[in-house]
């Protein structure tokens, strides 16, 4: 052990204390005197010897441990608020509202709305579906609050962006003519059309483009909606 220390570990200690380190990858105990006394990897040693992203090995983990979520049968989330839920509740608060505290419990609701603001911003939500579908698997009913929630996210999910509303101009793009027959049909599209430049490309007139948004709202659906300061005119 003794010849060990001499040779590969005073290699081992100075590359925890150097570049391992300094990347973030270990953390150290040190002596008063400076010497190493232990060390420990952090999860970003799952990307330097696994290839895994700090967050997808932090969702895997919660994975492995008991479930803190619940649903409610009205649909909202709880969630237990200790150390080993937070991956679960920055997820949860990537995409959802927050709807305050309920039995000690942080509480959130998931809404179209809220998805697709998400969404607008980049956010992917495929490690959220990911710990909600390991969830859902280890329950025994099939028709749980949390299968039925997941089965409604993933379908805004898959119909976000199909409709994409400008304003400025209040034009209204679909993503094909399928689409555009269940928007006439279900919707009161026709009665606000100004001009149709293609089957697919509509100009709109600025209060039903406003009644549309909230037909889709109502209807469980996320369009995207690009704002005037980036699409308008000048």
């Amino acid at each position: 052990m003794g010849d060990w220390m001499r040779a590969e570990g005073h290699y081992l200690a100075r590359l925890l204390r150097g570049p391992l380190h300094w990347w973030g990858i270990s953390d150290l105990a040190l002596s008063g005197d400076g010497r190493l006394l232990a060390f420990r990897l952090t999860p970003m040693a799952g990307l330097l010897l696994n290839g895994v992203e700090p967050v997808e090995q932090e969702v895997e983990e919660a994975q492995e441990r008991a479930p803190v979520l619940d649903v409610l049968e009205t649909g909202e989330l709880l969630v237990e608020s200790r150390t080993d839920s937070w991956p679960l509740i920055e997820l949860i608060e990537d995409f959802a509202e927050v709807a305050g505290v309920r039995g000690g419990r942080l509480c959130y609701r998931l809404a179209p709305g809220s998805l697709a603001e998400a969404l607008g911003r980049g956010q992917q939500p495929g490690n959220l579906l990911k710990l909600l579908r390991k969830i859902a698997k280890d329950e025994e009913d099939s028709n749980s609050p949390l299968s039925c929630l997941l089965a409604q996210l993933e379908g805004w999910i898959a119909s976000y962006g199909r409709v994409r509303l400008y304003t400025g101009v209040s034009m209204v793009e679909v993503a094909d003519n399928l689409v555009m027959r269940e928007l006439s049909a279900t919707t009161s599209l026709e009665e606000q059309i100004v001009k149709s430049i293609t089957p697919t490309l509509m100009i709109l007139t600025k209060q039903g483009m406003e009644r549309i948004v909230e037909d889709l709202k109502r209807r469980g659906q996320s369009p995207l909606l690009h704002e005037e300061d980036y699409h308008g005119t000048k």
